[in-house]
């Protein structure tokens, strides 16, 4: 009984907090152009990424919030659809980055250095996103390239 009891609290305290929210997600068209530095090795698979530029508001607003991000292919010409929410957030951002030792992982203890870059997109039409990046800056995160 004394479990049933523990288990039921459990499961209540769990629901209560929880409040469901509709999310209005919409495809964005990502069509850009993702080239390397030269000092930097050109051979690995571009990691891309969409983030807001901004999110929360007040005291609790903090920059470079992050949607969503995939393994794209060499650097070249990209063309990917995202699913990007629709919630009244603006400025979006392409951030990317390649993967040169293949480990998944931007500039990992040990691992090769990595170029990375980033770019606004303060407008977009249509649902489409075109971009153009070059790698440049190694092992700096979205949050490290965006003011």
């Amino acid at each position: 009984m004394r479990h049933v009891l523990v288990s039921a609290l459990l499961i209540a305290a769990a629901t209560a907090g929880c409040i469901n929210e509709d999310v209005t997600l919409y495809e964005v068209r990502v069509l850009g152009e993702v080239a390397v530095a030269p000092e930097f090795p050109s051979a690995g698979e571009v990691q891309l990424g969409l983030y807001f530029a901004r999110a929360g508001e007040g005291e609790l607003a903090y920059p470079v919030d992050s949607i969503t991000a995939r393994e794209v292919g060499p650097p070249g010409f990209v063309d990917e659809r995202f699913l990007v929410p629709y919630d009244g957030r603006e400025e979006l951002l392409v951030y990317a980055w390649l993967d040169i030792d293949g480990d998944g992982v931007l500039c990992a203890v040990g691992g090769a250095e990595e170029p990375a870059a980033i770019v606004a997109v303060d407008e977009f039409t249509d649902f489409r996103v075109e971009f153009s990046l070059l790698l440049d800056q190694p092992c700096a995160g979205a949050e490290a390239l965006y003011p």
